[in-house]
């Protein structure tokens, strides 16, 4: 369990995974700098129950909190869960017998029921299930709740844990890379409360989340064609101006490097021809959309106006519309 500054839903966090139906466990919580009360949680839970144990760091990022606990664990079996999230009574319990029953099976998640501030459900997280669908989705997004996910260790440690350069997408990346050894699976159980709560990611924190996959995509897809995995010499944290100097990754470094500009700034015409240039998968084309409605907004000249026009139908029509119908309110 990786912790940062959050206090307020630690307590329940640690008591769902403390009044488990399967006893026989160690939590081991990884405070990752936090500056609230956190550490004095855990630590106070920890002398009540001798199964939780807290280790703390400077602030360096969830996978390295991640990697930090896989190293200390003992048990084959590894869960996930975040520090303001809720374990159903039964999780662990029903993640060691499918795992058990399923050899070929590497790593199991589960459904999600999304809660907020007072518990209240306000959604659900419900992926496929079937290892055949989920390897027919993986290739082309994350299907998997990372917070309800168990995985077994040996797999975890010889793939060399999770990758810190794509934190951010730093669990995608590693079910890539599992499953080309072995098998998936989620639970059609809800096993898990995923609390909506967290503070909103910021236009930067999501192009440094998808920039994180659009990577994680490429460099399975490297492995796929028996070529070098590039993610191991890649800067930490990322860094488009490095990237940009690899013929590899020049496109992914200019569609990122274009989503960053200040629409304020003038964009030129030929610009926009880096949106044909690679291939924009669901979010990355949501993403490009809302900044080129923000351009629409804020250009003046005509010509780059009309190619904001033309990208906004272009990547998604109906989506694009109602964007333009803003924007032009707006104006």
């Amino acid at each position: 369990m990786p912790v940062f500054n959050c206090e307020s839903w630690l307590p329940q966090a640690l008591e769902s995974i403390g009044t488990q139906s399967f006893p026989g466990f160690e939590l081991i919580v990884v405070d990752d700098g936090s500056t609230d009360r956190s550490c004095r949680i855990v630590e106070d839970a920890a002398r009540s129950d001798s199964r939780i144990r807290l280790e703390r760091q400077a602030r360096l990022g969830i996978s390295a909190a991640l990697n930090r606990a896989v190293a200390l664990a003992r048990s084959p079996i590894i869960a996930r869960m975040d520090g303001d999230d809720v374990a159903a009574p039964n999780r662990l319990q029903m993640q060691m017998d499918f795992l058990g029953s399923h050899p070929d099976v590497a790593a199991a998640g589960s459904w999600a029921r999304v809660i907020g501030h007072r518990n209240e459900v306000i959604g659900e997280l419900k992926p496929d299930t079937l290892p055949s669908r989920l390897r027919e989705i993986l290739p082309k997004q994350n299907p998997f709740v990372h917070s309800s996910m168990a995985i077994r260790g040996d797999i975890l440690r010889s793939l060399g844990g999770y990758r810190q350069a794509l934190d951010g997408a730093e669990d995608y990346d590693l079910w890539l890379r599992i499953s080309e050894r072995a098998e998936l699976a989620n639970l059609p159980e809800f096993l898990l409360s995923y609390r909506s709560v967290r503070p909103q990611s910021n236009e930067a924190a999501i192009r440094k989340q998808l920039l994180a996959a659009r990577l994680a995509r490429l460099s399975a897809k490297a492995r796929r064609d028996h070529q070098t995995d590039f993610v191991d010499t890649l800067p930490v944290p990322l860094d488009l101006a490095t990237l940009g100097q690899r013929d590899d990754l020049r496109a992914t470094a200019e569609l990122y490097r274009l989503l960053a500009r200040p629409v304020a700034d003038p964009v030129p015409v030929g610009d926009f021809g880096i949106l044909a240039g690679t291939e924009l998968n669901h979010a990355e084309r949501k993403t490009a959309q809302f900044w080129l409605r923000d351009v629409l907004q804020s250009q003046r000249t005509f010509a780059a106006r009309s190619m904001a026009l033309y990208w906004l139908l272009k990547l998604h029509p109906a989506r694009g519309l109602t964007l333009i119908g803003s924007a032009l309110r707006a104006k």
